[in-house]
């Protein structure tokens, strides 16, 4: 915390307060770079957010995982949903099999508008996925930027797609 002089007093906020506001904050900003990045540069902007988000997801799998075995279907939807917890995501489990696993979100916590930088975007929990289990497969079935009333993140074996 930044030390104040004396006499000086900020009004101290809960921490969920100032937590669910600052990340608010921290992705609408994302949002806003993706769109900039998508005006400026194209298909040459999206691979750019692919390959960064892709790249972060599969730094994540391989701290949580540590070279381990692969981890079933539950396990891996059980993170993400952790990871979708940390962004201060609302929504519920609708399926949760040995088979499928699938993750209902009403709204989107950045909030994106375009299924193109979406998809983009999403790159990293499908490569989280992917680094988790190489035989799941992560799609989005419905797409709030797509005019669906939310979104639906769905794992599944990668012979049942």
């Amino acid at each position: 915390m930044i030390k104040l002089p004396p006499g000086v007093q900020i009004e101290e906020l809960p921490l969920e307060t100032m937590y669910r506001g600052v990340l608010r904050g921290l992705l609408t900003r994302i949002k806003g770079l993706y769109e900039a990045i998508y005006a400026r540069y194209g298909e040459d902007g999206l691979d750019l957010i692919r390959e960064i988000s892709s790249r972060y997801g599969k730094e994540v799998a391989d701290r949580v995982r540590r070279g381990g075995k692969p981890w079933d279907i539950q396990q891996v939807g059980l993170y993400l949903i952790k990871v979708f917890n940390n962004m201060l995501s609302e929504g519920e489990v609708t399926e949760f099999t040995e088979n499928r696993v699938s993750i209902m979100v009403p709204s989107c916590p950045y909030p994106f508008e375009d299924t193109i930088i979406c998809a983009a975007h999403t790159s990293m929990e499908r490569a989280l996925v992917k680094g988790l289990n190489p035989e799941l497969e992560y799609i989005i079935e419905k797409s709030i930027p797509a005019g669906d009333p939310f979104c639906l993140h769905v794992l599944t074996s990668a012979n049942q797609t």
